[in-house]
């Protein structure tokens, strides 16, 4: 069972600011309540717990009742998630809808000049901008790609479509090999639902992600902090095509690659 802190932390991803995600559990732990009673017993000022609440009834997680004073009743998380990924369902139609259109307008008003090859350098910021990023390269490879990152890391990347993209490049011809630190049974369970070609335990050279394909890109980050927190806007990674930068990393790639093992049961998960 998971602790408050880390519910509040998973919360996050249903559009849940820290408040609303306690308001909610409180309101499960205790039952319904008036807005002054909750707020005093989970010692949260009044009027944030009013703007939170009126938040939390639009996305369907309470209901109130007409009463005076007003009563709050938490609706079931089944239905209460369920909800949201409704409405989140319903937005991610509305903009595939909207793209292909949307596309040749911004087509339109685009300047026309002659594409130039060359090296870039940036700096991703935020979990979920990161895992976009390097499902985005994985999708659209033909080679080989080495992810070496830390058990963590690869936890967070299963709750992505990082599994999915896998797939594809797979099916594409690609081939993804992953290295990580962690001969933990229940993790490598997880992460061998990733669907990697091959998964190898070996000594990472840090706390760090790298991310290489073969000849054209690399995603890497220095230290991760390593929370299952998917909003953490603090963790970074440099994106590049430098073709020196990518030979270099992709070096240190296939050595930690060879240096590193496939144990017994992680055959038997790749199955």
């Amino acid at each position: 069972m998971h602790g408050k802190d880390e519910l509040i932390t998973m919360l996050r991803h249903f559009d849940l600011e820290e408040i609303d995600a306690k308001l909610y559990i409180g309101l499960l732990q205790v039952g319904p309540l008036s807005v002054g009673n909750l707020a005093a017993k989970l010692e949260v000022e009044r009027g944030k717990a009013y703007r939170s609440l009126e938040k939390m009834r639009s996305l369907g997680l309470i209901t109130t009742t007409l009463s005076n004073p007003i009563i709050c009743k938490p609706v079931q998380p089944v239905d209460a998630l369920t909800n949201i990924i409704q409405r989140k369902e319903n937005e991610f139609i509305t903009m595939q809808k909207l793209a292909g259109k949307l596309v040749e307008d911004l087509k339109e008003i685009t300047r026309k000049h002659a594409p130039v090859n060359t090296t870039s350098v940036s700096v991703i910021q935020g979990r979920h901008n990161i895992y976009s990023k390097i499902g985005k390269l994985i999708q659209e490879s033909e080679s080989t790609i080495y992810i070496v990152t830390t058990d963590r890391d690869l936890l967070r990347m299963y709750h992505t479509s990082i599994p999915e993209k896998i797939k594809i490049c797979k099916q594409n011809g690609g081939e993804v090999r992953v290295v990580t630190d962690s001969d933990d049974p229940n993790t490598l369970s997880i992460i061998g639902k990733l669907g990697a070609s091959e998964i190898r335990i070996g000594k990472l050279p840090s706390k760090s992600r790298m991310v290489v394909e073969n000849g054209k890109h690399l995603i890497m980050s220095g230290g991760i902090n390593e929370t299952m927190d998917m909003n953490d806007d603090n963790d970074s990674v440099l994106d590049s095509n430098s073709l020196e930068m990518v030979e270099n990393m992709y070096s240190l790639c296939e050595h930690l690659w060879k240096r590193s093992k496939t144990v017994e049961p992680m055959k038997k998960i790749m199955k």
